[in-house]
């Protein structure tokens, strides 16, 4: 399949102009999805994650707990350096527990409180998050990565004008954070203010050219502005430097499908969780631009190899034999 990938990127190469980035092109890794590609419900899912939620509240709960009746720790710069093995080790209820304990030991430790403000957010507790960077900036209003972190908690929240004005203070103060662009980039996609997005994530390009996963999300708001062989380009660059994701590697299937280069797309999707997915993309794609018989062909291939039922798949296929049928009787 590698070297029919390679033979399908040669005949893009032949196609376009930026022939010596695709010759770097290796697909490693990543999936491919579409809109109605599981067979969990949206209810389920919701479900599951209401729970996984309760569950990490309740277990910060019971962290709390333990830190309250700890004794007082005399010595803040061992327990933030456990707390740092901790967290490396993804073991963030006892690293939470050790920046407790140097906080306690030395509530001025700045540095402790920004570490648990990140951590809140790794637990995905951003409003927890955020009371810890307020802290910070009570102490210190210009302390950028407060004013970063402040920012992600906002924008996890939701709450995106404050996301933005908090960035923009935060890249007063230091004009040369690339994080603070690519995170602007992020807020004014959520806003769905694509161009700003894409000239946020530009300038952080150009202040770090080596940040790979801002190239993938440069391509995905490029693709929506409707400029296919850019976002080709930039998720190309993405994928060159190591930072593809499912999501790259979707968003390359997805632009390269509007350049009508349909084997190149079914193999970016093949890079994918499996075939049966990289076809039911490709069906849905077909589905959605009219080519139903296409359409029809790709969701049969998906349900040939996909091992278990395929529910999004045949529902796919019902829609595209009625309406290729439709098309077939209309004189």
């Amino acid at each position: 399949m590698v070297l029919r990938f390679n033979i399908l990127m040669g005949a893009y190469m032949r196609r376009t102009a930026f022939a010596i980035m695709l010759s770097a092109f290796v697909l490693v890794s990543g999936c491919a999805s579409t809109k109605g590609s599981q067979t969990t419900t949206a209810a389920d899912r919701q479900y599951q994650k209401n729970l996984e939620h309760q569950q990490r509240k309740a277990q910060l709960s019971e962290q709390i707990e333990i830190e309250k009746k700890l004794p007082p720790e005399n010595d803040a710069q061992t327990a933030e350096r456990m707390g740092d093995v901790f967290f490396a080790q993804q073991n963030l209820g006892m690293a939470f527990v050790e920046y407790s304990k140097a906080l306690k030991a030395d509530p001025t430790r700045l540095g402790v409180r920004q570490k648990l403000g990140y951590l809140m957010l790794k637990k995905g507790f951003p409003a927890d998050a955020l009371s810890e960077f307020n802290t910070i900036l009570d102490k210190d209003p210009r302390h950028v990565q407060a004013l970063e972190g402040k920012a992600t908690a906002l924008l996890q929240l939701n709450r995106l004008t404050e996301a933005e004005e908090t960035l923009n203070t935060a890249i007063k103060n230091d004009p040369k954070l690339w994080q603070g662009y690519a995170l602007l980039g992020k807020v004014y996609d959520r806003q769905k203010l694509y161009d700003r997005a894409i000239t946020a994530y530009g300038q952080a390009i150009a202040i770090n050219p080596k940040a790979g996963p801002i190239y993938g999300n440069l391509g995905a708001s490029l693709y929506l502005t409707g400029k296919h062989k850019e976002s080709t380009e930039a998720l190309l660059k993405a994928i060159n430097q190591d930072a593809s994701d499912s999501k790259t590697y979707n968003s390359l299937g997805l632009s390269l499908f509007k350049l009508k280069m349909y084997p190149e797309a079914l193999e970016a999707f093949k890079k994918g969780s499996d075939e049966g997915t990289a076809h039911n993309s490709l069906g849905m794609l077909y589905l959605k631009d009219k080519n139903y018989e296409k359409a029809v062909q790709s969701f049969e291939k998906a349900i040939a190899t996909k091992p278990v039922y395929y529910e999004s798949a045949h529902i796919g296929l019902q829609r595209a034999k009625a309406a290729l049928e439709a098309q077939q009787r209309t004189p």
